[in-house]
């Protein structure tokens, strides 16, 4: 602080310092003017701070402290000794790993109490299954449930079953093991027409032929005559039908059988397989009732090289 105040003073006022180089200062300011000579000049009032040269060269110089000490850097931390670092460093990765063991082995204890308590009235709940009703989504499930399966057993017995081939006794129409629909719904609106190909339960004579007793099994033939219908088999497999010769493409080959000429009876109807030599039909063990006819087969959706519908053509 004393030498800047002394290169200040040896320097002169602050406005010639700060005057262009070269050119003279355009003129003292008021504050630096030239003090009075002679006898009756007072000597100036300075006061206790010193000249105003000097004041403002200590403003300056605190000024420049204050930058200085803003500007200094902060303070360095101190290191450790090489050896404290080192030993530091190896003991955080143990202090870690023992942390880690602590905080499992409680976890782990834990779960052992946990097991070993009994569980609180609340937790402990029977499992009722299906009929478990206090649960909503069990209850909801059961419904869904309950209502596909009642349309899916309406729909069966009402409307239309699936049904499959079990022999060859309608080849070529259809091959062991295609599957049809048949239509159970419009028989009620619709008689059936010759050629149909109705799904049936045998008569009492089929059981009688096979030597069996009723199990339920169902048939599929074609109907060949209905009620009121003449009808024979001639030489040759020729099916005649009220005295006409009846010109059937859809049979394998002809019968080798014949029948005399006869009247299918009130309610009944004439089946007979597509595969005439090897179908036990109608033929054998005579005619079918009609209330015995469970179906229509209208579809055959089973294998997808077979599809097809299986439609009526009477002559």
């Amino acid at each position: 602080m004393e030498r800047l105040l002394g290169v200040a003073a040896a320097r002169g006022p602050l406005a010639s310092a700060s005057a262009p180089r070269g050119r003279p200062a355009a003129g003292p300011p008021a504050a630096c003017a030239p003090a009075p000579s002679g006898p009756s000049a007072a000597p100036p009032a300075w006061g206790a701070a010193g000249p105003p040269s000097l004041v403002r060269a200590a403003a300056l110089a605190a000024a420049a402290g204050g930058i200085a000490l803003r500007r200094r850097a902060p303070p360095r931390r101190g290191r450790l000794p090489v050896g404290l670092a080192a030993a530091g460093t190896a003991e955080e990765p143990n202090a870690k790993r023992a942390d880690a063991v602590d905080s499992s082995e409680a976890y782990r204890e834990m779960l052992r109490r946990r097991a070993a308590a009994p569980p609180s009235p609340d937790e402990v709940k029977e499992d009722k299954g299906w009929f478990d009703f206090d649960d909503l989504e069990k209850r909801e499930d059961f419904k869904t449930f309950l209502v596909s399966v009642s349309v899916a057993l309406a729909f069966r017995f009402t409307i239309a079953e699936p049904r499959f081939i079990p022999s060859e006794s309608m080849v070529p129409s259809f091959e062991i093991g295609d599957q049809l629909v048949v239509d159970k719904i419009s028989k009620n609106w619709r008689d059936y027409q010759r050629r149909d190909v109705v799904v049936f339960e045998p008569p009492p004579l089929y059981w009688e032929v096979v030597q069996r007793t009723p199990n339920g099994d169902a048939l599929i033939k074609r109907i060949v005559a209905i009620e009121g219908d003449y009808v024979e088999m001639k030489e040759g497999g020729v099916l005649v039908l009220n005295d006409e010769p009846q010109e059937e493409t859809f049979t394998n080959e002809r019968a080798e059988y014949t029948f005399s000429r006869r009247q299918v009876p009130p309610g009944n109807v004439l089946v007979l397989g597509d595969n005439r030599n090897r179908s036990l039909d109608g033929h054998v063990w005579g005619f079918l009732p009609v209330k015995n006819i469970i179906g229509r087969a209208t579809f055959n959706w089973w294998p997808p090289w077979h599809v097809h519908t299986i439609a009526a053509s009477p002559p």
